[in-house]
């Protein structure tokens, strides 16, 4: 995984991106590789349904997930 990133900076790339089913696929059946993780910034964990940001290690491409 990268560099952890701010709430804000997370979002803005999240939004851009198309959302995907957790454990969804891409390119010939290849599973995601999360590249990013919804920062909580003080939240409670247990409040927050959080997301990432996959990526297919294939094509490149990136979608939004829920991380759970």
């Amino acid at each position: 995984m990268k560099e952890k990133i701010s709430l804000s900076e997370y979002r803005s790339l999240a939004y851009s991106l198309r959302p995907i089913k957790p454990l969804g696929v891409c390119c010939s059946n290849v599973l995601m590789e999360p590249v990013q993780v919804e920062p909580l910034e003080g939240r409670n964990e247990n409040q927050v349904k959080r997301t990432c940001i996959v990526k297919c290690p294939e094509c490149n491409r990136m979608y939004t997930s829920k991380w759970d």
